[in-house]
């Protein structure tokens, strides 16, 4: 047996440690992406459902008054919902994760923000660019626009009228129907 100085052994044993301590760091990063994703499936789960309780969980403590106003028209809806994580940035102790949820046609695109608690669980903390699907304004668009035909309102009415409303939701802003003008020949 070949004998080694004892630099080399202690060499040897200090790579066998950070080899070590890297694979259990690598494997807590690995189950920490898990525990985030989970929680963030879970809470999109609860607000389609319209679980109060389940969101109330879910949200941080500051937050979790908010719950009883995350009640969504879509909840009574039983149209198969798909889900699809986009991305996961965990930095300390929050994360966002991005998800893709789709439904009847439309997706839309949330950030989900977490926060780690002091006990080590993670919580929803807030949700960002949740903005509606523009092929669900499109559709919107055009129902108007039948309407507007239907009513024999002008063409060229009809389309003043929907570029009107699609530069206030551009604005984040709405248009008044202005009340039918008689004319007298």
């Amino acid at each position: 047996m070949v004998t080694r100085p004892l630099s080399q052994k202690f060499l040897i044993g200090a790579l066998v440690a950070i080899g070590l301590a890297l694979i259990v760091l690598g494997a807590q990063r690995l189950y920490e992406r898990h525990q985030v994703k989970q929680i963030s499936l879970d809470f999109v789960k609860a607000l389609q459902s319209g679980d109060e309780s389940k969101i109330r969980i879910l949200l941080t403590p500051e937050k979790a008054a908010l719950a009883k106003n995350l009640k969504q028209d879509s909840q009574d809806s039983r149209a198969r919902i798909d889900y699809r994580f986009l991305d996961v940035q965990l930095t300390g102790d929050t994360a966002q994760v991005s998800i893709q949820i789709q439904k009847n046609g439309y997706a839309i695109k949330p950030d989900i923000h977490l926060i780690k608690s002091r006990t080590g669980v993670w919580k929803v903390d807030s949700i960002s660019q949740a903005k509606v699907d523009p092929l669900w304004y499109d559709q919107k668009d055009q129902l108007y626009r039948e309407k507007l035909l239907k009513e024999k309102v002008p063409p060229t009415e009809v389309e003043g009228r929907v570029l009107a409303k699609e530069l206030a939701r551009a604005l984040n802003t709405t248009v008044e129907e202005a009340p039918p003008v008689q004319v007298d020949p």
